[in-house]
């Protein structure tokens, strides 16, 4: 095995030519028996494929220079924390299409700094660190001085939030710095590189400034160390081009990117004359909205249409690589504009790791292993593991050493905040009457068809959306698994040399190859999990670990302190890389989620004293959660599904009079146990009851 951090030594034409993320190079030859070539960097450094991890400036630099348009988008902070639960999960959802960046307003004073849910720190920290978004927070200083400031950005820094658009603000003039640019030359005094800071542009003049003090304004920020402009909202082509050009004239020579507000109903028309009162809607615009004030849907239609245009216009004329789309925290009419402009992205094709990643860049830069279990619920994961100080980064290592937070460290607002009772009654059944309920859920949302009441499925209380592609190439499998109440909530396929570029299981830099093992993790009836752990005798080539809700009735095959490797990478002049892994350990911190999950998710949308709340929790009691690893991933799997054929083969052979459970209230037979306990204490091959 490679030690971590070993340099492999690298001879010229082992790799494509057109391989320019590569760092081989042959110095010299001196003569045939002797070659002098450059060692390779870290195979754990990820900068080569980590491109997310370059700063937003770098990013939108590469943009320009590839000729590549992008966009972004801007939201404000609710005044509610149902309001910011709900604007988290817009804002997840609008990231999908991978806008650049996006940015969070700032309310006057320190109120937008607090911990508070609606707070503008808070829902940028909650963008950056759970939801993988880039995110820049709006920062104005009117209103605090220097300590304040220093204060508001340190946590910003904290969070790992690395983008801010500096402002003055609108009440200004008893602050201690008055105008924008000495704002931005204070942070660079004070934080030096750490932030990208962007700053605001006025197309028609700022509007306590005439048109040329504002341009003179502007150059004072790039001066004084800004990155990026971001224009004010625009709805004339040659009014922009007259900006972009006077500022090219005054020598302010960093990206422009031009604001759009696609008007999307009455009222954001109304708004608009009140947070741009110095920029002129055209008169034809504005009449046609007027014409069709009660009707939303046709104005939003109306509005689309014109930023459709005028943006293609920008890009014709070369005036902005990108665009700032005020979205007034609405999706539909956002959504439909960059569809429209054909930016919306839906290339998944280069991940550089097949499991979400944090939009933190000091995350992003030391963590390369997780554990599979939260692969469904990769924000779960993120924040109970927000506390560390370091990531698990070439090896997961000791996994007694990572201190998870406690579950109720998971319940953050976006994550708690109650769903609509109602909608999830419709998913998940509008009462539980047996197990036969809870089957078909599952069922339906494996196969991505309505369920008895006629609604689709769209998530589990394991998983956070529909299944992953890869798992929808072992769907008949699971639906088989499900279909004999083998609750699954979580799997993948085995894969032998895939392609890293592969659509479906492709990840990490070019010219590698992607393996994986079969595995699969379901909840089971304690009947059904004695015979699963019957039958793991004749499976040698299968890790497993078992366990019951309590956790006192334990099994698994994993050595002390150790872990199995789920998906590994072969790449070119590195070390192989393993990004997901199994653990033991790691298994019962998770465990202890899944079956909280039950009474937490799906359990409390029916009524304390429930008939359906009662019958889930007498089911869940009798379950155990069960996760098979097929270690020959050679065979795509095969051990792993003769196995639970098996099982299901002896499940429909097995009388429903045989009562396994004995009495035990969902601990297995201890006879079995003990039984078990002396194979192993005796040297035979056996299952090993975890202590």
């Amino acid at each position: 095995m490679i030690e971590k951090g070993f340099k492999m030594p690298c001879i010229g034409n082992l790799m494509a030519e057109d391989d320019m993320e590569s760092r081989w190079e042959v110095e010299s030859i001196s003569d045939s028996s002797e070659m002098k070539f450059e060692l390779c960097e870290s195979p754990t450094n990820f900068e080569y494929c980590h491109d997310d991890n370059r700063t937003l400036i770098e990013k939108i630099k590469s943009k320009i220079k590839n000729g590549t348009k992008f966009y972004s988008l801007e939201f404000f902070p609710p005044r509610t924390s149902d309001g910011a639960a709900n604007l988290v999960g817009r804002m997840d959802r609008m990231n999908k299409g991978k806008p650049l960046f996006m940015d969070i307003t700032w309310h006057a004073g320190k109120s937008s700094a607090s911990s508070k849910v609606c707070s503008s720190m808070t829902i940028a920290s909650t963008a950056v660190n759970y939801c993988g978004i880039e995110a820049m927070l709006h920062v104005t200083s009117d209103g605090l001085d220097s300590s304040d400031l220093k204060e508001i950005l340190t946590t910003a820094r904290s969070h790992g939030i690395r983008n801010i658009m500096a402002l003055s603000g609108d009440n200004n003039s008893d602050s201690e710095f008055k105008y924008a640019s000495e704002f931005v030359a204070w942070i660079r005094a004070e934080f030096g590189d750490t932030f990208v800071i962007a700053v605001a542009g006025y197309p028609e003049g700022h509007p306590d400034s005439t048109y040329e003090e504002s341009l003179v304004h502007l150059k004072q920020k790039v001066d004084a160390g800004a990155d990026f402009i971001v224009s004010q909202l625009i709805f004339d082509v040659q009014k922009y081009e007259r900006f972009v050009n006077d500022a090219a004239k005054a020598g302010i020579n960093i990206p422009i990117i031009a604001g759009i507000l696609p008007i999307q109903n009455y009222d954001s028309l109304r708004k608009l004359k009140k947070i741009a009162c110095n920029v002129a809607v055209p008169k034809l615009l504005a009449e046609t909205i007027e014409d069709n004030k009660d009707d939303d849907e046709k104005i939003r239609e109306i509005g689309v249409n014109y930023s459709v245009e005028l943006i293609e216009s920008l890009f014709e004329l070369s005036l902005t690589p990108g665009v700032h789309i005020y979205t007034l925290n609405r999706e539909i009419g956002p959504n439909k504009l960059v569809k429209e402009l054909s930016l919306y992205s839906k290339d998944n094709s280069r991940r550089h790791f097949p499991w979400q990643p944090t939009g933190n860049s000091d995350r992003l830069a030391s963590e390369d292993v997780r554990p599979v279990y939260w692969a469904m619920r990769p924000k779960s994961y993120m924040t109970r593991t927000k506390e560390w100080d370091e990531f698990p980064n070439g090896r997961w290592g000791n996994s007694s050493n990572p201190a998870f937070g406690d579950l109720d460290d998971y319940h953050l607002f976006y994550m708690s905040k109650p769903a609509n009772a109602k909608k999830l009654r419709e998913m998940w059944g509008k009462d539980i009457r047996n197990i036969d309920d809870i089957r078909d859920i599952f069922m339906s949302f494996v196969k991505g068809t309505p369920n008895r009441q006629g609604y689709n499925v769209m998530s589990l209380p394991w998983a956070d959306d529909q299944l992953k592609p890869e798992s929808m190439l072992i769907q008949d499998r699971i639906l088989t698994l499900n279909s004999n109440y083998l609750f699954t909530v979580n799997s993948q396929p085995a894969v032998n040399c895939a392609k890293s570029n592969d659509q479906t299981f492709g990840w990490g830099p070019k010219n590698g190859y992607i393996y994986q093992k079969a595995y699969i993790e379901f909840f089971a009836q304690a009947k059904d999990t004695k015979m699963i752990i019957e039958k793991l005798k004749k499976y040698p080539v299968l890790s497993y670990t078992i366990s019951n809700k309590s956790g006192n009735d334990c099994y698994t095959n994993y050595k002390k302190n150790s872990s199995v490797a789920l998906t590994w990478g072969v790449f070119p002049g590195r070390e192989i890389l393993q990004p997901t892994i199994a653990d033991y350990k790691t298994f019962l911190i998770w465990k202890d989620e899944a079956f909280a999950l039950w009474q937490e998710k799906w359990g409390v949308i029916y009524g304390k004293e429930s008939d359906s709340r009662r019958i889930l929790d007498e089911i869940v009691d009798d379950m155990y959660l069960v996760c098979l690893i097929d270690n020959d991933f050679v065979t795509g799997g095969k051990n792993l599904w003769e196995f639970l054929d098996d099982v299901i083969a002896d499940k429909n052979r097995t009388s429903e009079s045989t009562d396994l459970n004995n009495g035990n209230n969902g601990k297995l037979d201890s006879n079995f146990t003990h039984i078990l306990d002396l194979q192993n204490s005796n040297g035979r091959a056996g299952l090993n009851r975890a202590s």
